[in-house]
């Protein structure tokens, strides 16, 4: 009787994690949300504010405002995969892996080697 009990136990915790698998509740990844510069970069003399979106499925934007007027100046797609770590590549769609890119996550902030720091809102 008791193995039968515990076969039972047994089945229906299988079946929840199976079906909590299937439905999607497993846990995301940390870097998943939308994050924002904090001190910006400059380029040929222009200040630039970031905003990163990871998506859950290993996709992402990289968006590049303008400091002095908010406007968008330029917008880049990305797929990301995490390294292990807290340490995350981002390789922009249609560019060689020369332009590929390390980021790093410490807590709730994210910095990349351009010294540039981010929050996630």
């Amino acid at each position: 009787m008791k193995k039968l009990i515990l076969a039972g136990i047994a089945c229906m915790v299988l079946l929840s994690v199976c079906i909590s698998g299937c439905l999607g509740f497993e846990s995301a990844d940390s870097i998943v949300g939308t994050w924002y510069s904090e001190n910006g970069y400059y380029e040929d003399g222009i200040h630039y504010d970031f905003k990163y979106v990871f998506n859950s499925d290993g996709t992402g934007t990289e968006d590049w405002y303008l400091s002095s007027t908010g406007g968008l100046d330029r917008a880049y797609d990305f797929t990301w995969a995490n390294q292990g770590n807290n340490v995350y590549s981002v390789s922009y769609n249609g560019y060689n892996s020369n332009y590929d890119q390390p980021f790093y996550l410490s807590g709730s902030k994210l910095s990349d080697d351009y010294d540039v720091t981010y929050y996630k809102s």
